[in-house]
């Protein structure tokens, strides 16, 4: 049960904000989320960090509706005064997280046209296939009772083989090409320090160069995969080729970020219920909502930052115009009046969607693959192994403002 903690001043709420933004990032931010809750859920930092920040369930759901709140993401580019010099950004502010409509519904209307429920659905094959091979190859690593570290056997790479896949490109570029992809991906924290930027712009333009060459081949051989469809619809003239690029390579980096915290931070959620787990392990049927239960709890560190184009009033709280707003995410996802004793995994939870792929235009279309792919993978390593035991130090990274373990190590039974 969520006890009710005494109501936080101010100043205290400021100090607690401050913690989940600074890094080293917080283990378990959680407390803070519920200190600066208890100042309120609609938190005026303006006048020590320059922001507004949100933290109950409806008070963000509210403000990503509205049709006139702008990107974060892009502001936060277009402040770099030299954004212009650099590859890296040029290319991110091509991408559907940093457009405001039209432009965005413009990329977006592209996209779902190709990217459609019932293509992915016809994934599901592919994507068991991944999975099956992906899960041998984590047995056969786990042979003798040998450690392994997860992440580097199975979330990172499964991710990447399915989105590889998916595009069209061959596995051993696809691992390749994550490398490439997780170093462009560091800019999409809005913060650009030279030894990030430099990097990024190397990687981009590598990105950039090689799923080009990639569209130039669809466009003469065309296949069964993502990259000719959308090539196909883009000819038509309503994109530039710097947006095409930007939607394939967007398709690519942000295909694993969601999926591998999932299995990692997931695979740790059962150990410490046990009998989740095991409810699980004897019904399959609950997967559906296992699925939404894990995105809902794994995700710790997750904001998607918005700015006001006009006056906006939230929990009889006035922002002003022109005003950088994080929405904390995994506060959303923690609040009681919306999810009843929120840190307890419950797998058969159904208490509404969660905000762990953000909500409003700016949505993660890439949800739906995500969920495709967890659904096929936990209840295939719950059948493989009987048991999953921490053997080490989980090591903690934030990327794209995304809290995950960059180190799991496990000893697997069979």
């Amino acid at each position: 049960m969520t006890t009710q903690s005494p109501a936080a001043t101010h100043q205290q709420a400021d100090e607690a904000l401050i913690q989940l933004l600074t890094p080293p990032h917080p283990k378990n931010p959680f407390p803070l989320y519920e200190t600066i809750q208890s100042a309120g859920k609609v938190h005026d930092s303006s006048a020590t960090l320059g922001i507004w920040a949100l933290f109950g369930y409806e008070e963000i759901n509210q403000f990503l509706k509205r049709p006139d709140v702008l990107s974060g993401a892009r502001a936060a580019a277009l402040r770099n005064e030299n954004w212009e010099d650099h590859f890296a950004l040029r290319l991110h502010l091509k991408t559907m997280p940093t457009l405001n409509q039209p432009d965005h519904g413009r990329i977006r209307g592209l996209v779902t046209k190709v990217f459609t429920a019932r293509r992915i659905n016809a994934m599901q094959p592919m994507v068991e296939r991944v999975t099956r091979r992906m899960v041998d190859e984590l047995a056969a690593a786990a042979e003798g009772g040998e450690v392994v570290d997860l992440v580097d056997v199975l979330a990172n790479p499964y991710p990447v083989a399915v989105i590889s896949e998916v595009l069209g490109l061959p596995y051993e570029d696809g691992k390749y090409l994550w490398e490439k992809a997780d170093t462009w991906s560091k800019i999409w924290s809005g913060i650009y320090p030279d030894e990030v930027l430099q990097p990024a712009n190397e990687a981009a333009e590598e990105l950039y160069a090689y799923f080009q060459k990639m569209s130039q081949e669809r466009r003469t051989s065309p296949r069964e995969d993502l990259v000719s469809k959308l090539v196909a619809e883009a000819d038509d003239g309503r994109i530039d080729e710097d947006e095409l690029m930007g939607i394939i390579m967007l398709l690519f980096t942000a295909g694993f970020a969601a999926t591998t915290n999932v299995i990692t931070s997931g695979v740790l959620a059962l150990k410490e219920h046990p009998e989740e787990l095991a409810r699980w392990r004897a019904d399959k049927s609950i997967t559906p909502l296992a699925v939404e239960e894990l995105l809902r709890h794994t995700m710790h560190n997750t904001a998607a930052s918005r700015v006001t184009s006009k006056p906006t009033v939230i929990a009889g709280k006035e922002i002003p115009a022109g005003v950088h707003v994080l929405t904390m995410l995994a506060a959303a996802n923690r609040d009681p009046l919306q999810f009843p004793d929120p840190h307890r995994l419950n797998l058969t939870r159904d208490d509404g969607p969660h905000m762990s792929l953000s909500g409003g235009s700016h949505f993660c279309f890439g949800g739906s693959l995500a969920r495709v792919e967890i659904a096929e993978l936990f209840p295939m390593l719950i059948d493989t192994f009987s048991t999953i035991e921490v053997a080490g130090e989980p090591e903690l990274q934030t990327v794209m403002g995304l809290t995950s373990y960059s180190s799991l190590p496990v000893r697997l039974g069979r």
